[in-house]
């Protein structure tokens, strides 16, 4: 059995600049659109056990977060520390319990 490396995958310091640092902008141009796939990135696995969900998955969730945008305003408590510390153990990282603020936007 073969199983990729997915951490060491995403947090290789060859492709990625702050591996540790939570940044969604490292996906876009340099005119803000989504750029192309780097040549270090599989969350959906590769090869013949790729995820067929994958054509699905991705849409879905740029509809789920921008509902979620739309609708709540999220923010953190004052005082607290941006950083997205990781947790968990063995082959899975989870995110540390983290603190936000979310409130309904009013929609007319």
């Amino acid at each position: 059995m073969v199983m990729i490396n997915h951490w060491a995958l995403h947090h290789d310091p060859r492709y990625w600049k702050d591996v540790e640092k939570f940044d969604p902008t490292r996906y876009l141009d340099g005119n803000g659109k989504l750029g192309m796939k780097p040549e270090s990135w599989l969350p959906f696995s590769a090869g013949r056990r790729v995820c067929l969900g994958e054509t699905v998955a991705k849409p879905e969730l740029h509809l789920i977060f921008a509902t979620i945008l739309q609708r709540f305003k999220i923010t953190l408590p004052e005082g607290t520390n941006q950083k997205v510390e990781l947790g968990g153990s063995g082959n899975i990282t989870i995110p540390a319990p983290y603190k936000i603020i979310v409130k309904e936007r009013n929609l007319i």
